[in-house]
């Protein structure tokens, strides 16, 4: 399948779609209530409600055998509000949508991308024919695993990216991404399409590629361009936080909280409250974390020994490394260079 068949094939109307069209009149489709709507558009969607709230299973929606399942959302009819759980790539591929996100009203338009944590309330109004709409739901424990492990394994930028998206207490868990004429992302976004409706060999290990692909642009445009990021406070400072994790990842040996607030010209006290108000964690947290990801690569990939490794990532105390591996990783460090 290439573009061109892809876009014909996205164009078609679905039966659910041409159901809505034939036999649902405008002042109806308000007066739908959230089981009729799962009537109409069953199986694609189903759910359970608590309290009053829908909540869509992944065991339901995704094929058994797979970790992603992509498919084009049903137009002309508004989708109540609901939650999942199940990680959601919400892609707008053509026209425009509205969603409430977390009771904040949102508009996305062609290009544009939203990811959607689990337990995120959402909703979406009625889209019209031109108005096309790719879902991309990830299971989370591919999201967990197979993705964020490939995707990068030692960037605290991806990592900040990540821990906003799961964060609960102070973050609103969703994302939005303006991409703009970044017309590699999209490319990326139709192969992957493509790829799903008409498999070739290997054609899961192929999807994995390109959602890595997607993911590693959409960081690129996050510390770039520093988009609408939904998980921030708006007095917290978005743009000076990817630059700091930066200057940390490069210099996480010696770097102090005193000398890279200095570097930022930021007090202590307030680049520490910044960290953990956007991380989650406290600047020895972020310099420890560090710091034991690059000796995982080492063990992984090397035939330094602990002692070296340890000396290497800025533990002169080895007993203090093998403490906090063990308590970060579950294992020693050698016995986690063992399973390499």
């Amino acid at each position: 399948m290439n573009h061109s068949e892809l876009d014909e094939l996205l164009k078609i109307q679905t039966s659910a779609e041409d159901y809505i069209i034939k036999s649902i009149s405008s002042s109806d489709k308000k007066t739908l209530t959230n089981k009729e709507i799962m009537s109409i558009l069953h199986p694609v969607l189903r759910w359970d409600e608590e309290d009053g709230t829908p909540v869509l299973s992944g065991e339901s929606i995704l094929p058994s055998d797979e970790n992603i399942s992509i498919s084009k959302h049903h137009r002309f009819i508004p989708i109540p509000s609901h939650q999942h759980d199940f990680i959601e790539l919400f892609y707008v591929y053509s026209g425009s949508c509205t969603q409430i996100i977390n009771e904040k009203k949102v508009t996305l338009n062609q290009g544009d991308m939203c990811i959607l944590d689990t337990n995120v309330t959402h909703s979406i109004e009625a889209t019209s024919e031109n108005d096309i709409i790719i879902n991309c739901l990830m299971r989370k424990d591919y999201f967990d695993t197979s993705l964020l492990s490939r995707l990068s394994s030692n960037d605290l930028i991806s990592n900040f990216l990540v821990h906003a998206i799961y964060q609960s207490k102070d973050y609103n868990n969703f994302i939005i991404f303006h991409p703009g004429q970044r017309q590699k992302l999209h490319g990326l976004v139709k192969d992957l399409m493509c790829e799903y409706f008409d498999p070739s060999v290997c054609s899961k290990e192929i999807i994995n590629c390109y959602v890595i692909l997607i993911f590693s642009e959409l960081l690129q445009i996050y510390q770039d361009q520093t988009p609408e990021v939904q998980i921030l406070d708006q007095t917290t400072n978005t743009k000076n936080i990817s630059k700091i994790l930066e200057y940390i990842q490069k210099n996480y040996i010696t770097a102090t909280l005193a000398t890279t607030a200095e570097t930022f010209n930021f007090h202590p006290n307030y680049l520490s409250t910044l960290l953990k108000k956007t991380t989650g964690k406290s600047f020895k947290e972020v310099i420890h974390e560090q710091k034991l990801k690059k000796a995982c690569t080492l063990l992984k990939n090397t035939d330094m020994t602990v002692e070296d490794i340890s000396l290497e990532v800025g533990y002169n105390n080895f007993s203090f490394f093998y403490k906090k591996f063990k308590d970060a990783f579950g294992v020693t460090p050698l016995e986690y260079k063992q399973t390499k």
